[in-house]
């Protein structure tokens, strides 16, 4: 049974506003479509279905670009005196970068006890093993008469 012209354009408007907005009620409220009976549609048409999710996707690739953007380019907020504009200021947002930087990069940038201990260990292990070089370097050889390989140290 073929599908009604209506019903497509319908999902079509659906998916259009959801990659738009990120939000399944403005979506459906957009496409003039029940939210119950988008979730019923997207129970039954796996294609609908896959097409909902990169649209979700969409949505927050455009949410993560605008944080991008406040993060690194900053927002002009504006500068009152005496109950009138007078300027403006561009406002960046740490917490938004350190978030991006947490999400790309959580091995560097994560949280918590953690945080950066691959890193730590492997720094430990190649100063562990530079040590290990240096006092076989300073050991004395078997055939030496025992005497102590640092001058002036008491044994």
């Amino acid at each position: 049974m073929a599908e009604s012209a209506a019903r497509t354009r319908k999902k079509r408007q659906f998916l259009k506003a959801l990659a738009e907005t990120g939000n399944v009620s403005e979506a459906a409220r957009k496409a003039r479509l029940d939210r119950s009976h988008a979730y019923q549609i997207r129970r039954q048409d796996q294609t609908f279905a896959e097409a909902w999710d990169e649209a979700l996707d969409i949505a927050v690739d455009l949410l993560e670009g605008e944080a991008r953007s406040r993060a690194v380019e900053g927002v002009e907020q504006p500068r009152f005196h005496q109950g009138r504009i007078c300027g403006t200021v561009r406002k960046y947002s740490d917490s938004l970068l350190m978030f991006l930087l947490r999400a790309h990069r959580p091995e560097t940038f994560r949280e918590g006890k953690d945080a950066g201990s691959d890193d730590m260990e492997r720094h430990l292990k190649g100063a562990k093993e530079k040590l290990a070089a240096r006092l076989e370097a300073l050991a004395p050889d078997n055939d030496s008469d025992g005497a102590d390989p640092v001058p002036g140290r008491d044994q």
